[in-house]
């Protein structure tokens, strides 16, 4: 994958304020789902496939949030779905495309490192107080 990252111009990435991870409910038995998205609640990416996510973070820090290096990415990908995630000096970049097999990446955002982190605790947080039954 560092051979695609090192191809990207990542000077196209667009600057994200007001990053979230945000959880939303997928009906049914399917639980929650999680995307990223922008202070103007536009989705910058989103976990298509990830179902139940509210029960796989339950035991999550912020060690185990998507986040690579240039060299290994965080690298995700279903059938016509890719992403990738990797920190670039002082920021994050999230690359996500709909046709991994000539990714193009229509959706190209770049976050601050601390703005990326803060918003997975966040997330993790909301996590634990619904397990302890104080969020709803």
């Amino acid at each position: 994958m560092d051979d695609v990252i090192a191809d990207l111009d990542t000077s196209t990435f667009r600057p994200v304020e007001g990053f979230a991870v945000r959880l939303f409910p997928r009906g049914g038995r399917l639980g929650d789902g999680l995307r990223f998205i922008d202070g103007e609640d536009t989705v910058l990416a989103e976990f298509s496939w990830w179902d139940n996510v509210e029960v796989t973070l339950r035991g999550w820090t912020l060690d185990d949030v998507p986040l690579g290096t240039p060299r290994e990415p965080f690298f995700e990908s279903d059938q016509c779905w890719l992403l990738l995630i990797w920190r670039e000096g002082e920021d994050v970049l999230i690359a996500e495309t709909d046709d991994p097999g000539d990714p193009v990446f229509e959706r190209r955002s770049r976050v601050p490192a601390s703005a990326y982190l803060d918003a997975w605790k966040v997330a993790l947080r909301e996590v634990s107080l619904r397990v302890r039954g104080v969020w709803k």
